[in-house]
């Protein structure tokens, strides 16, 4: 009851506050965040007259509906944190501002309702003159987007963050001119325009953060107008013209990001200076040309980022020197040439991103002496030969090269590994028969195009969280492992964003690096972070693979994809496949498949492509039904004896019974036709018999034969004679 500060901070406490915080009337601190709280604040809190500091923040669940009754009564805060929490309502903020209050941190999750902060209706005229003032996604003013003005009355500002609040206007620079002491200012994601230096030189600002605005032009002196600007971000704006080299000459700048905008100059004109304090460089997505200089030098560079541009070359060797480089991301250029063969040096590299670019060779064996690089990405490149050696990575992007040999990643080293995708090369082989048990925390599987052979192992039934597999146009034959329906039995979700392992720190800056691409409806679309755990799918296709497909196909409830196409299976389609609810793609065209399509498949309530075509069904269609309605004819083509909608030909009763009476009819017919010949070939031996063994009969009848057959030749002459006559 006397307690004057309480930190609970950043644990796992779950659940509602408790109403007994309100007996704790002398509490002058409380600090909650980071923590799972759930549901509304108990409204007695209003009674801590005497809190000063009150944090709440980063409790996703926390629902804090406005306007309140709690946060007005508290007149003697002077921190209020309420950053990533469940915000809903109008919050006046005036209703906040009391006049001890120096620090206001607010910030919706999202997660709510329609959140909304208003300074001008009603006006707010603050007598507090705030030191830290955060505004993250707040809908500032509603649709009005007006800056708040009651800070052109701000000279105390020290952090001014509010991005995403969708605020137009000029650049506010008299921000940064009324308030001296002010070190960071993020307007990230407004819509900002004009210039955005002050009129003066300002030496205590070092963060600086304007990206994702309409800002057009970079102003050269500003080196002299920031001299110590430690952070500076401006990308994706709408910067043209070359690369300011002012910028080269910051001595104090660290990090530098100047991405897609449309800077179009030398790529070697970006390292024109010392940049000796540089730890982040990034250029992407501009239009950066010519070729690295070769005596490149960035002592203490972290992360290097200048993929999507139209650099040409070869990468430079002096690039090894930077012994610190985590990250270096050149992909979606046009570098040519060896991966540099001193690279091993760079023994602090976590992140090699090279993809889409005209690289040759091999891949040098040095890569293998790195031994924190979690994430290589070589793809789409012209690199040829055996992979010998890799290290124990997390993510592995090799595809659309030429490289050849057997399965290349060690099974000995694979226990981290999340992804491998080897599409499109000239690998060799049969599958590691312990797939699973060596890459047990498997979630990408893509094999494709590749020259494989042998069975499907069944160790790929203990790849429990696999979510994409893609084994198609390869030579694999056999049956598939009857225990297939285990494969992806863990079907939790699993963070694709950071995916660095023991480095998430690198998430801050790359952004989401892992991208796969996947066949499925027909085209193949690329699935970039999170979004991985909801496209999952197998393709078989395009292989020698036979047998059944087993019942138990439709126990893998969280397909959306599954293409069995272009190889011998028989048999009938499996009705368990009804089962599989999500599934969006089925395509099982072009095999030896008999008997019916289930009719239970209409019941699949998302299946936008569907394919039988090609194979030995039979039988009624699942007509309109459902999603079936949207197939037509290419569906099921290749298959005569198919009927029903979309064909013209129809599957009716009537029609049914006239051919089973023609049937009939037929089987009449022969019957009628044996029993005839039966009776005609009993009564000549009959005859013959009885001739043979009565020989007064057997006289009679040649006598009989005799005369007749005289009589016919007479008759034959005199009818000769009287034409002969007659012409």
């Amino acid at each position: 009851m006397k307690l004057h500060t309480l930190d609970l901070g950043n644990n796992y406490i779950h659940g509602k506050l408790a109403t007994d915080i309100c007996n704790m009337g002398d509490l002058q601190e409380l600090h909650l965040s980071g923590n799972i709280l759930l549901g509304e604040l108990p409204s007695c809190m209003k009674n801590l007259a005497s809190l000063r500091i009150l944090d709440l923040s980063h409790n996703t669940g926390l629902i804090l509906k406005f306007p309140s009754p709690i946060f007005p009564s508290l007149t003697s805060l002077v921190k209020l944190s309420l950053l990533n929490n469940c915000l809903e309502g109008v919050l006046s903020l005036s209703s906040l501002l009391s006049p001890q209050l120096t620090h206001l941190e607010l910030a919706s999750n999202g997660n709510g309702n329609h959140f909304q902060v208003q300074t001008e209706n009603p006006a707010t005229h603050p007598s507090a003159q705030l030191k830290v003032l955060v505004l993250r996604n707040c809908n500032l003013n509603g649709n009005s987007s007006v800056i708040p003005s009651f800070l052109l009355h701000q000279h105390a500002l020290e952090t001014v963050d509010m991005p995403n609040n969708n605020l137009t206007g000029y650049f506010p620079l008299w921000l940064i001119d009324n308030n001296v002491n002010l070190s960071t200012l993020v307007l990230r994601g407004n819509s900002f325009t004009g210039p955005f230096l002050p009129s003066k030189v300002h030496t205590n600002l070092h963060w600086m953060d304007a990206s994702h605005n309409r800002l057009r032009k970079l102003p050269v002196d500003i080196n002299t107008t920031l001299p110590n600007l430690r952070y500076l971000t401006l990308s994706g704006n709408y910067f043209r013209a070359t690369f300011p080299s002012t910028l080269s000459y910051m001595d104090n700048l660290q990090y530098l990001d100047l991405s897609y905008n449309n800077f179009s100059d030398n790529i070697a004109s970006a390292f024109v200076g010392s940049m000796s304090n540089i730890t982040v460089l990034k250029l992407s997505g501009n239009h950066f040309y010519g070729a690295f200089p070769q005596d490149i030098q960035l002592p203490s560079i972290l992360h290097l980022l200048m993929d999507e541009n139209e650099i040409k070359g070869e990468l430079p060797q002096k690039i090894c020197d930077s012994m610190k480089l985590m990250t270096f991301d050149a992909s979606n250029n046009e570098l040519t040439g060896h991966l540099p063969t001193c690279i091993y040096q760079l023994s602090a590299l976590a992140i090699l991103k090279l993809k889409g670019n005209s690289l040759t060779g091999s891949i040098p064996s040095g890569l293998c002496g790195l031994r924190k690089l979690v994430f290589l990405d070589i793809s789409s490149n012209n690199l040829s030969g055996p992979v010998h050696c890799l290290p124990n990575l997390y993510h592995v992007h090799m595809s659309e090269n030429r490289l050849n040999g057997t399965f290349p990643i060690p099974l000995s080293v694979g226990t981290n590994i999340y992804t491998v995708d080897l599409r499109d090369n000239q690998f060799s082989g049969i599958l590691p028969e312990l797939i699973g048990k060596s890459f047990p925390n498997l979630k990408v599987l893509l094999l494709k195009g590749n020259m494989f052979n042998g069975i499907v192992p069944n160790d790929v039934c203990n790849l429990r969280y696999l979510r994409l597999l893609d084994l198609s146009h390869n030579k694999l034959s056999g049956q598939l492992p009857l225990c297939l329906y285990i494969m992806g039995l863990d079907d939790g979700l699993f963070n694709f964003e950071p995916g660095f392992g023991t480095f998430p720190e690198l998430f801050e800056v790359t952004g989401l690096p892992d991208q796969e691409g996947f066949m499925t409806k027909g085209r193949q679309d690329n699935y970039r972070g999170n979004m991985l755990n909801y496209m999952t799918g197998l393709d078989f296709s395009s292989n020698q693979l036979k047998g059944s497909i087993h019942e138990s196909i439709g126990d893998m409830k969280w397909l959306r994809a599954l293409n069995f196409s272009e190889n011998n299976f028989d048999g009938s389609i499996p009705q368990s496949l009804s089962n599989l609810s999500d599934l969006e793609s089925l395509d099982l065209s072009h095999n030896k498949l008999a008997g019916q399509i289930p009719s239970e498949l209409a019941a699949l309530p998302s299946l936008e492509v569907f394919s039988v075509a090609y194979n030995n069904l039979s039988g009624p269609t699942p007509g309109t039904k459902g999603q079936f309605i949207t197939f037509d004819q290419s569906s099921y083509e290749g298959n005569p004896y198919l009927c029903g909608p979309p064909f013209l030909k129809s599957c009716s009763v009537p029609e049914l019974e006239e051919h089973g009476e023609e049937d009939d009819d037929k089987v009449g017919d022969i019957i009628l036709f044996g029993c005839s010949a039966m009776f005609y070939m009993a009564g000549f031996w009959t005859s013959l018999g009885v001739l043979y063994f009565k020989a007064s009969w057997r006289w009679s009848w040649f006598s009989a034969v005799d005369m007749f057959s005289d009589f016919v030749m007479v008759k034959l002459a005199i009818y000769t004679r009287k034409i002969r006559g007659a012409s």
